[in-house]
C-alpha cells in the first residue's frame, strides 16, 4: 500500500509523535484503539490538534485531519487493514501485546496465503524491555510452519526509541488535542528493519537498538521518575519545578550519570551520537512544560520493579563495579512515596524491607526466598543496604 500507517493505540504517543511526524509527510493515519466510544468522537470532529512545545519559546501546533478510525468492535477490520498496510505503530501497554500479537498473526496468515511479498514493519513504540521477542513470539504462537517462514523473511517486529512524552493539555483545550514535547521524533530499529527504509523527518534508524532502549529506560526515563519522587517529597507540583531545584537536579544527574555508565559499559555505543543523545536530555531539564508531577509518578510500583528504570540500572551498576549512590536515593524516594500510600512506617526496617521485596524484588534478609544466586544475592544485599541508608538519610533530614 501506498503513504498509508496503522496506528494501533490512538494515545498521546499514537497520535502526538507517530500520527504527528507521519501527517506532515502526508500519510493517511489508521487510527485504532479499544474505546470506540471515544474514537467515533475524534471520528465525527474530523480533525484533531498537535500542540508541540518545550514550555518556553517551542510552541507550534498542527492540525492532524488525514486519518480514519478502524472499528475496534471485532479483530476483522484491523486484520484487514493490515492485509494491505505496510506499516503499524504499536503504542501500547504491555497488557495488551497479545491481544495486538493476535490481530498482526492473522494479518501474516492472509499476506502469506495471497502471496504478497511486500515486508510488514510493526513499529513497536514502547518502552518495555524485550519487547520484540515478546511481540514476536505471541505472533508465531498463532502460525503455522510455513507462515512462521514467511513471516521470518516478511514480517519486521522492530524496538522504537519515542523521542517525546505527552503531556496533559491546558484547561479548557479541545479534548482531543495532544500536547508532546519539543522536537519528537522516533529511532527505528534497523537491525529489525525489513525493506526499503522510511523517508520521514525526524524518523531515523539506529543499530544496537536493545542498549538504546535500554538507555532511554535505565536513564531518561529514571532521571523523569526520580525527578517526580523527589518533587512530591519536596511538596512540587510540576515536573518543571523539580528540574530546577537545585538539589534535586543534583541527584537526578548523578543518578542518571551512573545509569549512563552502567548502559555504556554494557553495549556499545557511538560515541558521537551519544553525547548527542546526553545532550538531547539533559536539554529537557530546562524546558518549562507543567507536567504535573503526580502524572509521571504513576504506575510507581512497575517503575520500582526489578528489571525497570531503578532497581535494573542499580544492579546493572554493580555487575559494572559502580556504586549506584544517587539510583539508590531514587529508589529510596519511590518506596517512601509508596509507604505513605500504603500507610506503612519507612523507619521500620522489617517494613521497609518488605516494600523492597515485593515491589523491587530484592531478596532481603526476612524474605524467606530461596537467594537467586550468588553474584545476584551479593549484588541485592549491596543494593539494600544502599537504599536502607538513603531512606535513614532522608529521613534525618527531614526531622
Amino acid at each position: 500500500m501506498g503513504r498509508d500507517i496503522a496506528i494501533l493505540g490512538a494515545g498521546k504517543i499514537g497520535r502526538g509523535v507517530v500520527g504527528l511526524l507521519f501527517a506532515r509527510e502526508g500519510y493517511r493515519l489508521h487510527l485504532y484503539d479499544l474505546y470506540m466510544e471515544g474514537m467515533r468522537q475524534l471520528e465525527a470532529q474530523g480533525y484533531y490538534d498537535v500542540r508541540v512545545t518545550d514550555g518556553n519559546a517551542v510552541d507550534e501546533t498542527t492540525r492532524v485531519d488525514a486519518f480514519d478510525i478502524v472499528d475496534s468492535s471485532t479483530d476483522e477490520p484491523i486484520v484487514e487493514a493490515l492485509e494491505h498496510i505496510d506499516v503499524a505503530a504499536c503504542c501500547v501497554y504491555e497488557g495488551a501485546f497479545e491481544g495486538i500479537a493476535r490481530v498482526i498473526a492473522e494479518a501474516v496468515r492472509r499476506r502469506a496465503a495471497a502471496g504478497c511479498d511486500r515486508p510488514l514493519n510493526v513499529l513497536l513504540c514502547v518502552n518495555a524491555l524485550g519487547a520484540p521477542a515478546k511481540v514476536r513470539g505471541f505472533i508465531e504462537e498463532g502460525l503455522s510452519p510455513a507462515e512462521r517462514s514467511y513471516a521470518a523473511e516478511h514480517l519486521g517486529v522492530c524496538q522504537v526509541m519515542v523521542l517525546a512524552a505527552g503531556v496533559p493539555s491546558a484547561a479548557g483545550a479541545n479534548p482531543w488535542q495532544v500536547v508532546v514535547s519539543a522536537n519528537p521524533g522516533l529511532e527505528i530499529d534497523a537491525d529489525a528493519w525489513m525493506g526499503p527504509r522510511l523517508d520521514v523527518a525526524h524518523v531515523s534508524y539506529v543499530h544496537g537498538a536493545e542498549g538504546h532502549i535500554y538507555r532511554k529506560v535505565y536513564c531518561g526515563n529514571m532521571l523523569h521518575a526520580m525527578a517526580a519522587f523527589m518533587g512530591a517529597h519536596a511538596g512540587l507540583s510540576y515536573i518543571c519545578d523539580c528540574y530546577h531545584d537545585s538539589w534535586i537536579r543534583s541527584c537526578i544527574t548523578g543518578a542518571f550519570d551512573e545509569a549512563h555508565a552502567a548502559v555504556t559499559r554494557t553495549y556499545a555505543f557511538d560515541a558521537s551520537e551519544d553525547a548527542e543523545w546526553v545532550a538531547f536530555i539533559m536539554a529537557k531539564l530546562d524546558a518549562g512544560v507543567q507536567d504535573p508531577v503526580g502524572r509521571v509518578m504513576a504506575g510507581a510500583e512497575e517503575k520500582l520493579s526489578r528489571g525497570n528504570r531503578f532497581v535494573g540500572p542499580a544492579l546493572m551498576c554493580l555487575q559494572q563495579g559502580i556504586v549506584p549512590f544517587y539510583l539508590a536515593r531514587g529508589i529510596a524516594y519511590g518506596l517512601m512515596y509508596l509507604a505513605g500510600e500504603r500507610g506503612v512506617d519507612p523507619a521500620d526496617t522489617a517494613c521497609l524491607r518488605g516494600l523492597m521485596h515485593e515491589v523491587c524484588g530484592l531478596e532481603v534478609d526476612n524474605a524467606g526466598e530461596k537467594p537467586l544466586g550468588d553474584v545476584a544475592a551479593a549484588s541485592d544485599a549491596v543494593l539494600v543496604q544502599l537504599i536502607e541508608k538513603q531512606v535513614r538519610d532522608i529521613l534525618a533530614a527531614a526531622a
